[in-house]
């Protein structure tokens, strides 16, 4: 899989703390639901950023391909 940007986008607004849990990546909040887009090289960093949200315990609502690289 050749690099790709996602965006996961999950209920709540993102502490200063849960931000940095997502290191490198852009984290936007918007009223009640967080936005992080990373470029992500492979299936293995996807897997790695999906558990990161269940490790906070946040509630995914989507998680899309923005673009290939």
């Amino acid at each position: 899989m050749p690099p790709q940007v996602y965006e996961l986008r999950f209920k709540g607004a993102a502490s200063a703390t849960l931000a940095a849990g997502f290191e490198g990546c852009e984290v936007q909040t918007e009223g009640d639901e967080t936005t992080v887009r990373a470029v992500v090289p492979d299936q293995s960093a996807l897997q790695g950023m999906l558990s990161q949200v269940h490790a906070f315990g946040l509630d995914l609502l989507e998680l899309r391909i923005v673009s290939g690289r």
